[in-house]
């Protein structure tokens, strides 16, 4: 089942792309930043386990020094934030 980013407007989806997705983080004040950072006020009603089992980024919305590679698996350095109102 495809990942589809939870970003406004932005149409990416992991089957049509290359881009890592990443899931929000569990931690609820972390996960109320994303939630913020993103600008969509549906999901700020749901919990941190809602947002991270069901909803998910793409790397275009993170600075690219943020972003490693382990194993050739992209990960986020810790407490890294998805860029405010930069979004497609």
């Amino acid at each position: 089942m495809p990942n589809f980013c939870a970003a406004p407007n932005c149409t990416r989806k992991s089957t049509q792309s290359d881009l890592a997705f990443f899931r929000f983080p569990r931690d609820p004040e972390r996960c109320r930043i994303w939630v913020e950072n993103c600008r969509r006020a549906d999901l700020e009603a749901k919990t941190s386990d809602q947002l991270n089992k069901h909803y998910r980024l793409c790397a275009k919305h993170f600075d690219p020094a943020m972003v490693i590679y382990w194993k050739m698996i992209p990960r986020l350095l810790l407490f890294v934030s998805p860029r405010s109102g930069v979004f497609c």
